[in-house]
């Protein structure tokens, strides 16, 4: 249910429901209080727990590791300045994401630039003051969003005022709108959460509460299935031109299915060379990046509980799920079902 509270009263009292999933579009219960509901089960979603009745049962977003996973990226990438954008919503989860993140940054020795906490001002108005600040940070600088249109908008400001992304500002956003990350120039690197987990969770919680009334309120928080690297992160931070084209056309083309001799002809030069200078930068052969990229996005999917194992292999660059599978094993020592068990249990402690 979303919508104002002369509404919720009456849509309760029209379909009588048995329960009701309250999706607060990140507010919690000065929203939706427990009153609307007349007595019936209530899982709130999405909410902030702290505005919530220590009775209220709920499926919440992540206050820790979200900022972390993006700081990490950043700093792996070998950057020294950072920036967090909001919307001037204040929403609790920016505010969770942005302390993460800047948590995780300070621990490292390094301080965090906040933009857009004081909301209000229209859309030119903004887009103006993100100009202004984003050309006051030193480059090359990591810039993390408290979600993937705000981190679309950092792209599109960058660009507009003559900022390569990511060579001078990378922007790493949050939620994996694939859609919205796919037609982002580049396309934008996300910290990818467990949404449809948290719609499944929410639905079993409140058929538990359904049956048994008086259960004690039942309070799961979703996890972070990783980071969806894309164009707008570095590649390879501080590589030669030719392995950072080399590295740039794996990254957006591993999962299509590409070989060595493709990436070699984006360098130019010979295949013997390619590979000399790539291991020399890399560590590894061109072949041996390819399958890591793929590896890669494999794990991120198997952390997607609900997405099916056979969908994966087409997915991520392999020909058939068999072959994929032998890959796998081969790689990790273990089936890819077993290693998504494995992976669940750890998020879930």
């Amino acid at each position: 249910m979303a919508g104002r509270i002369p509404e919720v009263k009456r849509l309760v009292a029209f379909w009588k429901p048995l329960g009701c999933i309250a999706e607060c579009s990140g507010r919690g219960g000065e929203l939706f209080s427990p009153k609307l509901f007349r007595g019936l089960p209530a899982v709130y979603l999405g909410s902030d727990p702290a505005a919530l009745p220590k009775s209220a049962s709920y499926v919440a977003p992540p206050a820790k590791g979200v900022g972390e996973a993006a700081a990490r990226e950043f700093l792996t990438c070998g950057l020294a300045s950072f920036g967090y954008v909001a919307t001037g919503g204040n929403f609790f989860w920016s505010l969770d994401r942005e302390r993460d993140f800047a948590g995780a940054l300070r621990f490292h020795g390094f301080a965090c630039q906040v933009f857009g906490r004081d909301g209000g001002v229209g859309d030119d108005a903004r887009a103006a003051a993100l100009a202004v600040w984003l050309g006051k940070l030193p480059k090359p600088c990591g810039i993390f969003a408290e979600n993937d249109n705000a981190a679309a908008e950092t792209i599109d400001v960058a660009r507009r005022i003559g900022f390569s992304v990511p060579s001078d500002i990378s922007v790493i956003g949050v939620d994996n709108d694939t859609e919205l990350c796919g037609n982002a120039m580049p396309e934008l690197t996300s910290v990818a959460l467990d949404f449809e987990w948290a719609g499944y969770r929410a639905s079993e919680i409140l058929d538990a509460l359904v049956r048994k009334p008086d259960a004690p309120a039942m309070r799961e928080v979703y996890p972070v299935i990783g980071v969806a690297r894309r164009g707008s992160t570095p590649a390879g931070f501080g590589a030669p031109p030719r392995v950072l084209r080399a590295l740039e056309f794996i990254r957006g083309n591993a999962l299509l299915g590409i070989n060595a001799g493709d990436v070699v002809s984006r360098m130019p030069c010979s295949r013997r060379y390619a590979e000399i200078e790539f291991r020399k930068v890399i560590g590894h052969s061109i072949l041996e990046e390819i399958l890591r990229v793929r590896f890669e996005n494999v794990e991120l999917m198997l952390r997607d509980r609900y997405r099916t194992i056979g969908a994966i292999a087409s997915l991520c660059g392999w020909r058939n799920e068999n072959a994929l599978r032998a890959a796998f094993r081969k790689r990790y020592g273990m089936s890819m079902r077993d290693w998504r068990r494995a992976a669940l249990a750890e998020s879930n402690r």
